[in-house]
């Protein structure tokens, strides 16, 4: 995707101040007309874009809800007629936990949310995408999607999901001759995001990682290093955790 200006993207838990909100502000600065949504928050983002007098469209949506998530995706239609990006932002963290302490309501709470939002908002989108002259999709994996950790086996487990779903969908486009619908997995490593707090559990490690987390790449770099991955037609775009630092790789 050259220039996103004139775009209509869609963005997923784009309220708050994490890397959703810098991705909605960040592509409304770059002239693109943005949809997001989210559960909180919602009004910061708003509050930002009306600062910046452009049009835009915000709606609440749990991303585990496939109803919200098409009525959400529908009313976008209406009102743009037609979708250029989508950004699979959202997603959560349960905290550290051992496997035999996460209920099976854990695996699917997250799974819902961090998969299967994933995978409903695509579906939702992609026809729409598909007929677009130039467009793309970006999922938002973790380093956690590349490299397991103890004490984080549900999260590990869907941003493996994330990423597998994602490459593979590309690599199909790749047979097909598919060369107007791009796909983008991104790895977010440290990020300075409230991720951690926002959590279900917490332990007595919790304040110690979050304050780790705030050594990281900053979400406005985060942000506009991804854009530069969907401007550059880079695949795989690793955000290295601390300075702000960049990796890409191509698949």
């Amino acid at each position: 995707m050259k220039t996103f200006k004139d775009k209509i993207a869609i963005v997923t838990g784009g309220g708050g101040n994490g890397i959703g909100h810098h991705l909605v502000m960040a592509l409304a600065q770059r002239g693109a007309t943005v949809a997001f949504c989210d559960i909180s928050k919602r009004e910061i983002t708003e509050e930002k874009l009306e600062q910046l007098g452009v049009d835009f469209y915000s709606e609440h949506v749990n991303m585990g809800d496939k109803d919200a998530i098409n009525v959400f995706i529908d009313n976008v239609l209406k009102r743009y007629k037609h979708i250029d990006l989508l950004i699979n932002n959202a997603g959560i963290a349960l905290g550290d936990l051992t496997f035999g302490e996460a209920s099976e309501a854990d695996f699917e709470k997250i799974t819902n949310i961090n998969y299967w939002g994933v995978i409903h908002t695509t579906q939702r989108c992609y026809q729409y995408l598909l007929s677009r002259p130039e467009a793309a999709i970006v999922n938002l994996s973790s380093s956690q999607g590349i490299l397991a950790l103890p004490y984080l086996v549900p999260y590990c487990t869907t941003k493996f999901a994330v990423r597998g779903f994602t490459d593979s969908l590309r690599a199909e486009h790749r047979i097909r001759g598919i060369r107007n619908l791009t796909l983008h997995t991104v790895h977010p490593g440290a990020v300075a995001t409230n991720i951690t707090l926002n959590a279900d559990y917490h332990n007595s490690g919790t304040g110690h990682f979050h304050e780790e987390l705030q050594k990281g790449t900053t979400p406005t770099e985060a942000a506009n290093i991804i854009l530069h991955g969907v401007q550059k037609n880079i695949r795989g775009v690793f955000l290295l955790a601390m300075g702000g630092c960049k990796i890409y790789w191509r698949v």
